[in-house]
């Protein structure tokens, strides 16, 4: 089996999907913003769909959203829903007009499940208006923030080229300190790795300086066809987490607490059973994602539309489409076969459990499809293999990591 294709071998060894364990929902409140990022996915990825989508939604299209997620937890029985409010940049929406969208998702959907809203914002326009809707309605908001002021201000740009770190900055202590007092219930920072900079600088101003106690760092959205993706920006990428994984270290040993979610998923899987099954067979579930567009339109993740064409021409809407539509397409089930199904390279490595053989973006090629392993694949086993050796060094049995690396997960 070992010459079939990534497709033939799900269709041969995989049974019929199973429903997925909660709905995430991203949903384009506005499909504008304020700034122009060099390196964003939303504006800059050949995908121009957007300007062809109102510049924001409309209230008939949010009563479909809603009717739509309603059906669709009815019929799958899921008991949480994670809304997350998007743009370009969703501040840009009135603030009372996003306060009526959160009120109206509430009333439709608290009695049937547990719904988290979040907001991923650049920060700039946050003031005491917003964070008391936020604090109201309870959202949890994450904020793009790229490092201190100078490297910030190289990628978070108006679109006149200023940078933004001030503004940026401004608004993040104003969700920081209502946090702080129990207003609302987190705030994050979302970072980018670079490579060219330094990752324990980064982590050090966030935690030092912006009093973060939350963030986490993604990876640019390269593909194994991408230009960039060259071996010295692919191991410096992987320079970056190993130097933020020491900087993590550095200032936990300090007493300073700082939670960075991709080294506590990695810490999780290699110390717990139940973290590395939920690792090892269910990292991504494609079939209960989606993003909803201003216009009603239902595509996969922002990252995947701009993969290829084949994965933004839909005729998916919230207005007439049903959930078992969607995720039954030929797209969603590619998505669940390719998380489902490790590329050959993937299956004999010893970090696969905690892999799950990258994100889909950086697994796609047009020649292969996702029937690959992750463009970053170097870098990452060198950051899997230095953590690992620091839970070492600190007493955890090496045996019983072994173990859990070594189990099929069911």
């Amino acid at each position: 089996m070992n010459n079939l294709t990534l497709s033939e071998r799900c269709d041969a060894n995989l049974a019929a999907p199973a429903k997925p364990h909660f709905l995430s929902v991203i949903l384009k409140v506005t499909e504008r913003c304020n700034l122009a990022c060099p390196y964003c996915y939303f504006f800059f990825s050949g995908d121009e769909s957007y300007k062809a989508h109102p510049p924001v939604i409309a209230g008939g299209t949010v009563t479909e959203v809603i009717a739509f997620i309603r059906k669709a937890v009815i019929e799958t029985g899921v008991w949480q829903v994670r809304l997350g409010l998007h743009g370009g940049e969703p501040l840009l929406l009135k603030v009372d007009k996003f306060a009526e969208l959160c009120a109206q998702f509430r009333a439709a959907l608290d009695p049937l499940c547990d719904l988290m809203l979040v907001v991923q914002t650049n920060g700039v326009l946050v003031n005491d208006e917003w964070v008391a809707v936020f604090s109201r309605f309870q959202v949890r908001v994450g904020v793009s923030i790229d490092g201190d002021e100078a490297v910030h201000n190289i990628f978070r740009i108006t679109k006149k080229g200023k940078g933004t770190y001030a503004e940026t900055r401004r608004g993040w202590n104003l969700l920081n300190r209502a946090m702080a007092d129990g207003v609302i219930p987190s705030a994050t920072i979302l970072c980018v790795v670079s490579p060219q900079q330094s990752g324990s600088k980064i982590l050090k101003h966030f935690a030092e300086e912006l009093q973060v106690t939350g963030v986490n760092f993604l990876l640019p959205d390269m593909t194994h066809d991408s230009p960039d993706a060259n071996e010295r920006y692919i191991n410096g990428c992987g320079d970056f987490l190993i130097d933020v994984f020491n900087a993590w270290a550095e200032l936990s040993s300090r007493k300073i607490k700082v939670t960075v979610r991709w080294i506590d998923e990695i810490i999780g899987a290699l110390m717990d059973d139940e973290l590395c099954r939920r690792s090892a067979t269910s990292k991504y579930e494609p079939l209960g994602q989606f993003v909803v567009s201003s216009n009603g339109e239902i595509s996969p993740d922002d990252v995947i539309r701009g993969l290829d064409p084949r994965f933004r021409t839909f005729s998916f809407n919230v207005e007439h489409s049903q959930y078992d539509e969607v995720q039954n397409s030929p797209v969603w089930q590619e998505l669940d076969g390719a998380q489902r199904t490790l590329a050959q390279q993937c299956q004999s490595c010893v970090w696969k459990n905690i892999c799950r053989g990258g994100a889909y973006q950086h697994r796609f090629s047009e020649k292969n499809g996702f029937d690959n392993p992750s463009v970053y694949c170097p870098s990452l086993k060198r950051f899997f293999a230095h953590v690992t050796k620091q839970v070492v060094a600190s007493g955890y049995p090496i045996e019983h990591i072994e173990r859990r690396l070594e189990t099929q997960w069911a």
